[in-house]
């Protein structure tokens, strides 16, 4: 047997296949056939061998024997302890083209396949990242009131009748491209707070300073990746009517309110912002996690220098792209259009899902091997503990065993990362 090693982690192992052993796999071809077949004279799959072979020749056994010798080969491969890779993805037999394959004569044969890949980790302990920022200034706590209070705020006529950032106008408006109105650019009493950013860029800066009453055109030009694409990239006129200027007041942190908020041991404003205060930082330490995590990944994954296999990218693309392709069906939306309102196209969707696979690749062997160097394998205490089994209490599939492996796998993993990051200011 003769092993090669090919480009991207792929492996060929080159093989005799001696006259005997593929004598041996014509008996196994031809039992298999002639279950098959009824020759005349004879009941199904009771015609001796020297008849089947006098019908059909016996070149209609060597299909099936081939296939019977690779996959004895295979499995003699994986008993074997010498052979140290881990195959991966499909396995592809191969015949030498100057091979002719007859009986009563050796021949070689092979198999291809690609195998995890051979690297070493980049730098994983000491990497640098950011320290955490989690403080929380009176200003957020300010804002994170004000929006759990806002469904509840009134809006009043504003004194001056003048729209300023922050406002909520009330106007009408209609839409001109060349002079011609075009569908869907006309509306009355629209209802909109000014600086929301839900109009096309420009327009509510336009309508700053306006007073109710007053008629104005707003010359605002779409955005080339403009879903309506017969309107992308082209100027408009906007004629915008306002009727009223109204300002949003919030209610007033009394206790009787704050305690009509139904939040757990809050009854005054005081307990409020305290709340809001430790609910922003448990949301900052969360996020600051996710952020150090995300940095230190991606910094020991641009160190990494791997020969990925290529089955092993494919596969990943693969369940990106279905992903993709199912949010798609469930809004019910041709795949295209899915991309335009992701402001891609088919070609660049093509190209970073690839990327994306690819590094998703590389992360899996990554971790895989820091797992096993660094010995962060759940035990089966921590397992069946996750998985809330006990000595009477019930099974799990392989599917839920892997998922709670993987899941306690990877939070060590992320935990230990962060433990022997070097954090900078």
């Amino acid at each position: 047997m003769n092993i090669e090693k090919l480009e991207h982690s792929r492996v060929k192992v080159t093989f005799d296949v001696k006259k005997e052993e593929f004598e041996t796999a014509l008996d196994y071809s031809f039992n298999k056939n002639n279950a098959k077949v009824t020759i005349k004279g004879f009941r199904k799959g009771k015609a001796p061998r020297d008849v089947f072979e006098k019908h059909y020749g016996v070149e209609a056994l060597y299909e099936d024997a081939l296939d019977y010798i690779f996959n004895q080969k295979l499995f003699s491969l994986s008993k074997d302890e010498s052979f140290e890779y881990d195959i991966v993805g499909n396995i592809v037999p191969d015949l030498d083209k100057e091979t002719k394959v007859e009986r009563g004569v050796d021949f070689k044969a092979s198999l291809e396949f690609d195998v995890r890949p051979e690297f070493n980790l980049p730098q994983y302990k000491g990497v640098e990242v950011k320290e955490a920022d989690t403080n929380v200034t009176s200003e957020e706590v300010n804002n994170a009131i004000n929006a759990l209070i806002k469904p509840k705020a009134k809006k009043e006529a504003k004194e001056d009748k003048t729209i300023a950032l922050g406002d909520i106008a009330v106007f009408d408006f209609e839409g001109f491209i060349e002079d011609k109105a075009f569908e869907g650019g006309k509306a009355s009493n629209y209802e909109l707070k000014i600086g929301s950013k839900q109009f096309i860029p420009g327009f509510e800066d336009q309508m700053v300073g306006m007073k109710e009453g007053e008629t104005k055109d707003v010359i605002v030009t779409f955005p080339t990746n403009y879903q309506a694409t017969d309107l992308a990239g082209k100027e408009a006129k906007f004629v915008v009517t306002v009727h009223q200027v109204l300002n949003e007041v919030l209610p007033e942190l009394t206790d009787d309110f704050v305690a009509s908020l139904n939040i757990k041991d809050v009854k005054n404003k005081e307990e409020l912002e305290a709340y809001e205060l430790n609910e922003l930082k448990k949301r900052k330490e969360v996020a600051e996690k996710d952020r150090q995590t995300n940095e230190l990944i991606n910094k020991i994954l641009d160190n990494t220098v791997i020969d990925m296999p290529q089955s092993e990218i494919d596969s990943r693309v693969k369940a990106l792209r279905s992903q993709y392709e199912n949010q798609a069906k469930m809004y019910n939306i041709p795949f295209d259009t899915f991309l335009q309102l992701m402001g891609t196209d088919k070609e660049k969707f093509e190209t970073e899902t690839y990327n994306q696979g690819k590094r998703n690749a590389i992360f899996t062997e990554v971790f895989s091997k820091i797992v096993e160097v660094e010995k962060l394998e759940p035990s089966e205490e921590e397992l069946k503990a996750d998985l809330g089994i006990t000595d009477d209490k019930k099974k799990v599939t392989q599917e839920q065993y892997q998922q709670s492996y993987s899941k306690l796998a990877y939070n060590k993993f992320i935990e230990f990362l962060l433990a022997n990051a070097t954090y900078t200011k």
